[in-house]
């Protein structure tokens, strides 16, 4: 059979669309990532935003369009957040929630909804087919956290640890010049089963390939998962989650640092990778959002230097805490977004400078418009020319800034 499977949202859907593919292969179907011409399309969807969800709705038209007579079936945290938005539309005869999504191989005949109770340990199920220059392994599932404002751990369940072993196992498998180290909450790894970041790092020594952490929480960051860090080949770049500069917008948001909890843990970070790309995301107008708590938020980027920032305007987010409050005007929201925006070009720009004549190396990802293109180990993209192929590492002499990163060529 001829199935399609197609992707909405993170980085652990992605990873997980990858064990589904795999696993259908394995049971002797034609199956392959990408909404294209097929029998059967599988969208592993996404609830994290109302956009998020309206998308997920929209692919199911799309997959009709390429095949009026297919069957859809539905996975993932939208189906997993309100299954009977899919059950009704034409075509669509199967939906399941998070729990075992990837059983959807065995069930790929079914009719009806199961959305089954999300599980307590986590489920090792088979290894994921790798599609990119980069080889993304999960190591953990679920979020203990419920931020004021995020859906993920009701719809995810409680944090959930993958075993060290089976982690080392599948990264030396992939093989891969780069390999992302995901999940929902990686911080949260190890909790429930009496391990440690540090453990896993410790663990991945010798293993033949660069290691990139996903979003952290500054709260881990520990003078003994640094030290741990430096023991491997590790991209200095750390995703740290900020969401807001200002300590009464975070103790509303329900997030459970300070920015002094912040900034010591940067400072920890830059004692042992000066050079690191420090990225984050903060969201603007969150429920009330004085003029003054955006001013200190400002403030706080400012201080930090990030490499780069993700904002994001409030969305209120139905079944949340903060749903039931009253939201920021959006025009306000629109403007304290493009403050923000603008810092953000400003602090980019800075930091591909300060990369400018040194020598890095590039993971190569493709070539487009005559420049090959590919990230340093501090994630800072590089447009560069000289000899280099897809998926290998190379040595390139940066220049000066240049589109959203910098220019650079092969030595």
């Amino acid at each position: 059979m001829l199935i399609s499977v197609f992707t909405l949202g993170c980085k652990t859907n992605l990873y997980e669309s990858g064990q589904i593919v795999a696993e259908l292969i394995k049971s002797g179907h034609n199956a392959f990532h990408g909404l294209k011409q097929a029998d059967v399309f599988v969208l592993n969807t996404c609830a994290v935003t109302g956009e998020a969800e309206r998308k997920s709705r929209q692919a199911i038209a799309r997959a009709r369009k390429l095949n009026p007579s297919c069957r859809v079936v539905v996975v993932g945290c939208a189906a997993e957040k309100n299954a009977k938005q899919f059950a009704d539309i034409a075509n669509v005869t199967f939906v399941k929630g998070v729990a075992n999504k990837t059983a959807i191989v065995n069930e790929i005949e079914r009719v009806g909804v199961d959305v089954e109770q999300l599980p307590s340990v986590y489920g090792e199920i088979g290894f994921a087919t790798q599609e990119r220059t980069r080889a993304l392994v999960k190591i953990q599932d679920g979020c203990n956290n419920f931020c004021s404002y995020c859906i993920v751990p009701y719809l995810r369940g409680r944090s959930r640890s993958r075993r060290i072993a089976d982690v080392v196992e599948e990264v030396k498998l992939a093989g891969a010049a780069e390999t992302v180290l995901i999940g929902i909450d990686i911080s949260q790894f190890g909790r429930d089963t009496g391990v440690s970041l540090p453990q896993l790092f410790d663990a991945l020594q010798g293993v033949n390939t660069r290691i990139r952490l996903g979003s952290l929480e500054a709260r881990v960051v520990t003078d003994e998962l640094l030290a741990s860090l430096t023991k491997i080949n590790f991209c200095p770049h750390f995703h740290l989650s900020l969401q807001s500069g200002c300590d009464s917008v975070l103790k509303r948001m329900n997030r459970k640092y300070s920015t002094q909890e912040y900034y010591d843990a940067v400072c920890k970070i830059r004692q042992v990778f000066p050079d690191a790309g420090i990225t984050t995301d903060v969201i603007v107008g969150f429920c009330g959002e004085t003029d003054e708590e955006f001013d200190q938020t400002r403030q706080f980027i400012e201080k930090v230097n990030f490499a780069d920032i993700h904002v994001f305007p409030y969305s209120a987010r139905e079944g949340t805490v903060s749903a039931k409050w009253e939201d920021t005007d959006g025009v306000v929201k629109t403007q304290r977004a493009q403050v923000l925006n603008e810092i953000k070009q400003r602090l980019k720009n800075n930091f591909a400078t300060g990369f400018s004549d040194t020598v890095q190396e590039i993971l190569c990802e493709r070539k487009r418009g005559g420049y090959w293109e590919g990230y340093t180990k501090q994630y800072l993209r590089v447009y560069f020319t000289g000899k280099a192929k897809v998926g290998e590492v190379v040595k390139v002499k940066i220049s000066t800034p240049y589109l959203d990163g910098s220019k650079g060529e092969t030595i």
